[in-house]
């Protein structure tokens, strides 16, 4: 069999018209880790968020932020739009709302999507307030905790293995070595010991709470010519793959997959019938960065998690 075939819950993903309602819906979990933060007050702003499988009708919709505890922090109404990809939609801020977030208070919280009565999808998250301990800059501010530092994934075009292959994950310079100030952060792929492909250029991380760095290329030393990490260059490992970033030359946190006959091995999570599916991470998404209908392009996630 080759190693290029598709894994079969993903050709799922590509039905269309009545596939879109066939799987139970769900947000897709980036676009939720992505919110706009503000660490002056601890809120978020709703933008964008993009639904996965969504029902064939959609009434009444809200991001709610309920507090470890018990009690919703929170709240802000959602209106649907759809898109013209089938098994995809999106949710805004509904009419004449801002689409702010408040919540301003320390503490262990849940974000949710609520549509019609239904929970979709939960991210648990904490806010920690911290005090300036330099006299001529002083003040508070808030950080999060979460899946931002556990999670990060691989997104390339679906269906060609000669794609190029491009990493995203998030950084704070809390996960820093002690001491160390905007050193320059690479990426590097690793299998059997040895490096497969790393970043050319470096990001430089001066934010203490979540940086989100995408689409960043990976360089594949070969002969007589480099070329850019593609799908197949990681379907032909095998066993297990890590994903090492390093600041100035110095590992400070890995990355772990495995690869298994010439086929990368999902999260649980990713799989479409997971359960709980409040939990489920989805393994495709729309970038809609472009701001074009017509520009918006599907792309494969390869999700990863952080060793611990």
């Amino acid at each position: 069999m080759s190693r290029f075939r598709v894994v079969p819950f993903l050709l799922l993903l590509l039905v269309s018209t009545a596939g879109a309602q066939t799987y139970a819906p769900a947000v897709q979990f980036e676009s939720l880790m992505n919110m706009r933060f503000y660490e002056a007050n601890g809120g978020f702003l709703v933008e964008d968020i993009q639904l996965v499988f969504p029902p064939a009708s959609v009434g009444k919709a809200s991001l709610v932020v309920n507090r470890a505890g018990g009690g919703v922090a929170a709240s802000v109404p959602l209106r649907y739009e759809k898109m013209e990809f089938p098994a995809f939609g999106r949710l805004r801020p509904a009419s004449g709302e801002t689409g702010n977030v408040k919540i301003g208070q320390a503490g262990s919280y849940v974000m949710s999507v609520v549509v019609d009565g239904k929970t979709l999808t939960e991210m648990p998250f904490t806010l920690t307030q911290e005090t300036s301990a330099d006299p001529f800059a002083p003040g508070t501010r808030f950080v999060r905790s979460g899946p931002w530092s556990d999670l990060a994934y691989f997104r390339v075009v679906p269906g060609d293995p000669a794609e190029q292959m491009t990493f995203c994950w998030w950084t704070s310079t809390r996960e820093l070595p002690a001491g160390m100030k905007r050193p320059k952060v690479t990426v590097h792929l690793m299998a059997g010991g040895k490096e497969v492909a790393a970043t050319q250029g470096a990001v430089v991380p001066d934010t203490m709470d979540w940086y989100f760095y995408n689409y960043k290329q990976l360089n594949v030393p070969t002969l007589p010519k480099n070329h850019w990490l593609t799908l197949a260059d990681v379907q032909s490992l095998s066993g297990d793959v890590s994903v090492v970033l390093k600041a100035n030359g110095t590992p400070f946190k890995t990355y772990r997959m495995k690869v298994t006959g010439g086929q990368i091995e999902r999260l649980p999570q990713n799989a479409l019938t997971h359960d709980p599916h409040t939990a489920f991470i989805s393994p495709r998404f729309i970038d809609t960065t472009s701001g074009s209908n017509s520009s918006y392009k599907m792309y494969e996630m390869y999700w990863l998690r952080a060793v611990k």
